[in-house]
């Protein structure tokens, strides 16, 4: 399986192959499990918001018309929240938390009053039960899947060299115990505080004298204010009271107070425990996650560490965008669809002096020190402190010909030996040959337990391919600029830009049409008739100048780049690559930072309301005179950017956000 490029390649095992076939076995089996992420804990959050907004306060009142909540909506939104934390704390059994909270919501007295706020209940509940449920079932099926691949098992590649393992157990959780502990202190606390303020309650109202007071006015809080003669007799007094009234007392209507010196409450404004416990449920729920997360860590520490056997598979890894590695089936394409992402924790490697007193190879930490560490390692292709920058960091100041480099190695995949698969109970453990810069020529890896999803988002395969293969088309185009000397031509200063009439109206057009919109529709409410109205119109009023307002030059000074709401000036030597990848122009700065501008749109629109333009000519240019000082313009244009579109379209973004919040206080 392994093709070492050492002399002294470690003894490995022969495991069972992960094929093609078995991946798409996997796949299939392995359904929703995205869903293993902390995002379904969204949904109940969301619904909350709802409830929140539609459902009524029911209160359950007493004798002297004073309401407290009911124990059904206290307990109702104490479910809610703790499915919320539930879910975010990825807790194992969590499938079964969504059906557990409806049925509370369902049946609690007051948990849910009106037929939106249940129905919705059931929708969200029902839909969130069945992805969990179907994701659970589909990570048994996959596992039980490798369990029959894996069989039987395989020693580990320092049993195989005879040698003990040099995997040291994780430490104590001690933190986790300690948070945990302190929730749970915390979480006690809050119901004894509220017992306490009970007993404190009831002993003042044993001293306390009853007498009338006559209601003054509410505030828009739903303060009352309420006059009274103290006991004994005295100067009239005034109390404020805080109480949730049937109906609130009138103006000049007697209202029962007990007087313990200087307290004042209403008759029937008893102390209420549901806050206290409210607030010590959540917070023991936390508390309970981490204390189950620290003793299950310490029961794996309490068992062998990699030691003997464990079943194993023969894959392929390739590294992703931020350095964590991809897995593959072994006799898949190199650039196929990845199954699954480990990311490698503590590290070991096969070091040619690493047995006692250097007499022989062995299995080490990766930074223990041996002799003769370099020939361990692979030979660097970009320098760069291990300590000092993540791998992200180094790409982003990757000069156009290392970036052809890594674009050249980026497809690269090794073949590896994963022992105990993922989705298990135990640790994982990878061996693989060295693969990026900085590699031991040999890593075995820990790596956690669970199947990871391929890392989406903006930094991953499609976003570094675009980056490396920007950067690998400026070093193309450096590469065919004119030779230096005195008959070479340098690069003519220029401006490009979308026509006037179309800059002038990217603003303006889009605010006019969203406000007639929002006058059509006439939703009422904060949400639709002025939140939502203001964030989806600002966004399309921006995202129209972004397409329709931009302009940019190429002059001895840099590169000027006007968008929809401002211009930004870049020297020559802040660029590091420009190219149209994929019908985007993009300018990559040394930074780190990426300047974009959808070039079919700009050509289509250039062409049909102005002159030609030629997003590659203009990507040519700017990385022609970033990287070849000589061939850069040799003169400056005065010409001034953003006009009119900037001073049109901040007033296209200021009368919109007016006129919509007009229109919705009218």
């Amino acid at each position: 399986m392994f093709a070492p490029d050492t002399p002294d390649a470690p003894p490995l095992p022969s495991a069972a192959p992960l094929t093609a076939a078995a991946a798409t076995r996997w796949r299939a089996a392995r359904t929703a499990w995205r869903l293993d992420g902390r995002w379904p804990a969204l949904l109940p959050a969301a619904f909350v918001i709802l409830a929140t907004a539609v459902e009524p306060t029911p209160g359950d009142c007493n004798v002297q018309g004073v309401c407290r909540d009911t124990w059904g909506s206290s307990l109702a939104a104490w479910s809610v929240l703790a499915e919320v934390v539930l879910l975010a704390g990825r807790f194992r059994g969590r499938a079964l938390v969504p059906p557990a909270v409806l049925a509370v919501l369902w049946y609690a007295p007051h948990g849910l009053v009106t037929p939106l706020g249940r129905w919705t209940a059931v929708l969200v509940h029902l839909l969130l039960s069945a992805a969990l449920i179907g994701a659970e079932l589909g990570r048994r099926r996959a596992r039980q899947q490798l369990d029959e691949l894996m069989a039987p098992p395989v020693p580990f590649p320092w049993t195989a060299a005879g040698a003990p393992s040099p995997v040291h157990p994780d430490g104590p959780p001690v933190l986790r115990r300690a948070l945990g502990g302190l929730l749970l202190a915390a979480a006690l606390a809050f119901p004894l505080y509220g017992l306490w303020g009970q007993a404190r309650q009831q002993a003042s109202a044993e001293r306390a004298d009853q007498v009338t007071g006559t209601a003054g006015d509410t505030d828009q809080d739903g303060v009352l204010t309420v006059r009274f003669h103290p006991p004994g007799g005295g100067p009239e007094r005034t109390a404020r009271l805080d109480v949730w009234w049937a109906r609130p007392p009138q103006p000049g209507e007697a209202v029962p107070l007990l007087v313990d010196g200087a307290a004042v409450r209403a008759v029937g404004d008893d102390y209420d425990l549901t806050g206290a416990l409210t607030a010590g449920g959540l917070l023991a729920l936390p508390g309970l996650l981490l204390l189950g997360s620290a003793a299950t860590a310490n029961a794996r520490r309490s068992r062998p560490s990699f030691a003997g056997s464990a079943p194993a598979l023969a894959v392929r890894v390739r590294a992703d965008a931020r350095g964590d590695l991809l897995v593959q089936p072994l006799d898949g394409p190199p650039d196929g669809p990845a199954l699954w992402r480990l990311v490698e924790g503590d590290r070991y490697r096969w070091a040619r002096y690493g047995a006692p007193g250097g007499e022989g190879p062995a299995w080490v930490p990766e930074h223990l020190e041996t002799e003769d560490d370099d020939a361990d390692h692979l030979d660097l292709e970009v320098s760069y402190d291990e300590e000092e920058e993540e791998l992200g960091d180094v790409f982003d100041r990757l000069t156009p010909e290392q970036a052809a480099a890594w674009l050249a190695r980026a497809g690269r995949s090794v073949p590896a030996v994963l022992y105990r698969g993922p989705d298990g109970p135990e640790q994982q453990l990878l061996v693989r040959p060295g693969l990026l810069d900085h590699d031991p020529r040999w890593v075995a890896a820990v790596v956690a337990p669970a199947a990871r999803a391929p890392r989406p988002g903006r930094r991953t395969e499609g976003y570094r391919e675009r980056e490396l293969a920007v950067a690998a088309l400026t070093a193309e185009t450096v590469a065919a600029a004119p030779s230096a000397g005195p008959d070479a031509e340098p690069v003519p200063a220029r401006r490009w830009e979308m026509p006037l009439p179309l800059r002038a109206v990217a603003g303006p057009v889009p605010a006019l049409l969203l406000a007639g919109l929002v006058v059509l529709l006439g939703r009422s409410g904060w949400w639709g008739g002025l939140v939502h109205p203001l964030l989806t119109g600002t966004v399309a009023i921006l995202a129209c100048g972004r397409t329709l307002s931009w302009q940019m030059v190429v002059d001895r000074d840099g590169l000027r780049m006007a968008t929809a709401l401002r211009t930004r000036t870049f020297r020559w030597q802040e660029i590091n690559a420009a190219a149209v990848h994929r019908n985007l122009l993009t300018v990559q700065l040394r930074s780190g930072e990426e300047v974009t501008v959808g070039s079919r749109p700009a050509a289509w629109l250039a062409g049909h309301f102005g002159d030609r333009y030629d997003p590659v000519e203009l990507a040519r240019a700017v990385a022609t005179a970033a990287h070849r000082p000589d061939l850069r313009p040799h003169r400056s244009l005065p010409d001034r950017l953003g006009g009119p579109q900037h001073l049109l379209n901040r007033l296209s973004l200021a009368g919109y956000a007016l006129f919509t919040v007009v229109h919705h206080l009218l």
